[in-house]
């Protein structure tokens, strides 16, 4: 039998989606009882022999036990023998005692063999029960009591066993489409057709052994040992070709990276070839690639590209290090492993399970191969896996062995492929040095700028990323020659640039420079014909005076950009916040900074209800700070602390945590409810913002659509063209987005048409007096409507009142959110107000 048997993928999730198998699993069980109700009390179809229950439930557990693996995409498919059995029962057995065989083949199958969870196995047999009773339908409404000869019966023997696996692959298409909300027809059908190669050669051989048991009774033992034999056999060749398949794979990754001098394709070749022996979900290399001890990554995406990092260890990296690097031995952690250091390695991978095996060269170990996760419901990683990934490790060290590919590789993670530059792993080296010497008193200061390019994004969208590519290797080499020999030019990423100064705490020095910086771009730049206008906003920090730490300097130099860019553009000398003395200040910064790290920062929550229903659907996250010592610190206190300070991206990442595993665990509990998240204006700048949050999702096991991130009109306009590519990239994961505070900003129509949300969200200062009669009636109508037109739903937050959430009602707009409805709660009370408030108000059961 298919993979029809395999049933529930690994990402069905609890509480709705347990409601929903259950409905699945109630509705197989009744039309089985539909279908086979008329068949039940039958004698078997031959009279010369009734096989027991127990004889058919060995035959299917050995049927179902003798697999071979397929893989397709992301799926792992197995293909087995089972319609053999079948077909004996249907003519040898009673339709009773051959459901109750099935199921307790199924049931060791599932249970001790394949250990599923209960879900997945109660609805398996929910779907064999199902299977067998329209086998034994089909099969008794063709057949008709003729003889065992008859051609009608052999039909009726190919339709029923057929069948059953049509049935299967139509329930398991049925129950994928319900949780990825997508049914296709066209897969559905291709499956029925050919998903099952080899079911009409296994039901031949059944009704071989019936045609010959009706004629000789005693060639029973014959067939028992052909049978016998036909399994073995069929068990031998699986293994041979999974082996085969596998000696394949390793003889043309082999070709490919002895034949490629190219680092991209011998790396590439090696972690998809990786993948797919394993039938694992991600592959990786961790090259030892510095002598100061940093690590380069290289790991595959989904698309097939490259992506890769140079930064030092993490400890849990550096636990696999050790015991890989270190030991020179492969490291094998199963699925369900309770070694707590292997756990947290798991833990903050994301991943279940993993292999990793040393990539050795002629001087040593070069680096880590690591795979992570099974595709597809197939037993977790053994020893032979491991013997499997050493043998590519091998061959593919013998390429990377090459010392000119090893040069390119440390080459390439310390520099941007595309305009030749030293990237950001780079600009920290140097700076790191340039500080040290600052502070040893050798060098009175360095100087760091962060350049970004104006109107790039509009390069981008009109004329192609082939021109924008053009374009930034010229401003790389404009930006080069106007430095010369005084500075270090590197490209962060996208169109950000940054230069170091050494050896100079001169403002004015580093100031003209600046500008002779901005000087170089102002001649228009030429791409096929066109004459390309390109400036920039340029933002400088000098230490000792504005830090003395190489996150620190960058982090201020970074924000002077962004004042130069809000103004008019130009050079903008880093300028300490008026406040930044004040010694509560300087106190909450190591205040919050120990709490973040000590996890006493929380994430209360407030309801949103549909304005017509009242029905709770979504709630937003309030992020609290309660200090042992000073109390409750306000958000709009420690934030603009957090932001300056740049812990703001530690602050981000906690509340998100915090709220994506409250989401979890109202799952659990059977409540399906969204949480809205703000975003600052910093993380709508951080490039790892995407990466975070889709870690974050898996962890949780939380689908995309329970997310929505607020971002306010402001942040997004300080920067249009790189916020709006950010959410972008947010909203391809699925994520909602939603305008905070809207109206209270300086954003333009033509802009918020152009922004990928789902939402716009009143700001309370148009919504508190609301009920007043006065302007504010205008302004929160016209926001509501122009939301409808634009497709978008519409929040009002800080109603307070019933007259207040009438007259939102009366306008149309669909969420409330204020004390009215409730104040912020901890998230673990939620539920708990969840049921008092459906308790007091019945109505809403029935919603």
């Amino acid at each position: 039998m298919d993979s029809v048997l395999l049933g529930l993928r690994t990402a069905l999730r609890p509480a709705r989606q347990t409601v929903v198998v259950v409905a699945m699993i109630v509705a197989l069980l009744g039309l089985t009882a539909l279908v086979g109700h008329p068949f039940v009390g039958l004698a078997p179809y031959l009279g010369i022999a009734n096989l027991p229950w127990w004889a058919l439930g060995v035959g299917f557990a050995a049927t179902e036990s003798c697999v071979f693996y397929l893989q397709t995409k992301q799926q792992a498919r197995t293909v087995s023998i089972s319609e053999l059995p079948l077909v004996l029962g249907l003519f040898l057995a009673s339709p009773a005692q051959l459901l109750l065989g099935r199921l307790a083949g199924s049931v060791a199958i599932f249970l001790v063999h394949r250990r599923a969870p209960r879900l997945k196995t109660a609805w398996n047999l929910a779907l064999v029960s199902l299977q067998t009773a329209v086998a034994v339908a089909l099969f008794h409404l063709l057949a008709g009591g003729r003889e065992v000869s008859s051609p009608l019966v052999w039909l009726g023997a190919y339709a029923g066993a057929i069948a059953a696996n049509c049935v299967g692959s139509i329930a398991l298409a049925l129950v994928i489409a319900v949780y990825e909300r997508d049914l296709r027809v066209r897969p559905i059908l291709d499956d029925m057709v050919t998903g099952e190669p080899f079911a009409p050669f296994v039901i031949t051989l059944g009704l071989i052994a019936v045609l010959s048991l009706s004629a000789a009774q005693h060639s029973a033992w014959l067939l028992l040992v052909t049978g016998a034999g036909l399994l073995l056999g069929y068990r031998a060749y699986a293994s041979l070709a999974d082996r085969h398949l596998g000696t394949e794979r390793l003889y043309r990754f082999a070709q490919a990276v002895t034949s490629s001098p190219e680092v991209d394709e011998t790396l590439r070749n090696l972690l998809r070839e990786a993948k797919e022996l394993l039938r694992a979900g991600r592959a990786e290399v961790a090259f030892v690639a510095t002598d100061g001890g940093d690590v380069a990554h290289v790991r595959l995406g989904a698309t097939g590209r490259l992506g890769r990092s140079s930064e030092a260890p993490a400890p849990a990296d550096q636990w696999l290090l050790s015991r890989v690097v270190g030991d020179g031995e492969p490291l094998l952690i199963s699925r369900g492993t309770r070694d707590a250091v292997e756990r947290r390695w798991l833990d903050a991978q994301a991943a279940r399970e993993a292999v990793a095996v040393p990539l050795r060269g002629g001087t040593g170990i070069l680096g880590v191969l690591v795979v992570t996760d099974r595709v597809g419901d197939v037993p977790t990683f053994a020893e032979d896996d491991v013997r499997l990934l050493e043998t590519v490790a091998s061959h593919a060290s013998v390429a990377l062995q090459n010392g000119k590919l090893m040069d390119q590789l440390r080459h390439e993670a310390l520099h941007d492929a595309l305009t030749g530059l030293p990237n950001r792993a780079a600009l920290q080296r140097q700076l790191a040095a340039a500080l040290e010497e600052v502070a040893d008193g050798r060098s009175p200061g360095a100087a760091v700028m962060i350049l970004d390019l104006d109107r790039f994004k509009e390069v981008n969208d009109t004329l192609g990323h082939q021109h924008g590519d053009q374009l930034l290797i010229e401003v790389a080499t404009r930006l080069r020659t106007a430095v010369g020999s005084a500075g270090f030019v590197a490209r962060l990423g996208g169109d950000e640039f940054a230069i170091l100064l050494g050896g100079t705490d001169s403002e004015d020095r580093a100031v003209r420079m600046g500008r002779r910086l901005l000087r170089s771009l102002e001649q228009p730049v030429s791409l096929d014909g066109l004459e390309i206008e390109v400036g920039g906003s340029l933002g400088l920090a000098i230490a000792p005076a504005h830090a003395t730490d190489p996150a620190a300097l960058l982090k201020r130099a970074d924000m002077a950009m962004y004042d130069a860019k809000a103004s008019t553009g130009g050079v903008r000398l880093y300028e300490a916040d008026p406040d930044s003395d004040n010694p509560r200040r300087l106190m909450l910064v190591s205040e919050l900074r120990t709490a973040l790290h000590q996890g006493r920062i929380e994430v209360h929550v407030q309801p949103q209800a549909r304005t017509a229903t009242g029905e709770t659907v979504s709630v937003e996250a309030l992020v609290r700070w309660n200090h042992p010592d000073l109390g409750f610190v306000p958000p709009d206190e420690f934030i603009p602390v957090a932001e300056r300070s740049g812990l703001i991206g530690l602050v981000t990442t906690r509340v998100l945590d915090m709220s994506l595993a409250a989401v979890a665990d109202w799952a659990r509990q059977g409540v399906d409810l969204g949480i809205a998240v703000n975003l600052s204006t910093r993380s709508l700048h951080d490039a790892d913002l995407v990466d975070e949050v889709s870690r974050l999702l898996r962890r949780h096991g939380v689908p995309a659509s329970r997310l929505t991130l607020e971002v306010t009109e402001g942040s997004v306009m300080a920067d249009p063209a790189r916020a709006i590519a950010l959410l972008h990239q947010l909203r391809a994961l699925g994520v909602r987005l939603s305008v905070d505070d809207f109206g209270t900003g300086y954003s333009s129509l033509s802009y918020l048409k152009s922004l990928p949300v789902d939402e716009v969200k009143i700001d309370r200062s148009f919504v508190t007096h609301l009920s007043d009669q006065g302007a504010d009636v205008a302004i929160v109508r016209a926001i509501v409507d122009l939301g409808r037109h634009l497709g978008l739903e519409v929040v009002a937050e800080g109603v307070e009142d019933q007259p207040t959430w009438d007259l939102l009602t009366s306008m149309g707009c669909d969420l409330v959110q204020g004390w009215h409805l409730s104040r912020a709660m901890p998230a673990t009370e939620l539920v708990p107000w969840l049921r008092g408030r459906e308790a007091r108000r019945p109505a809403l059961r029935a919603l």
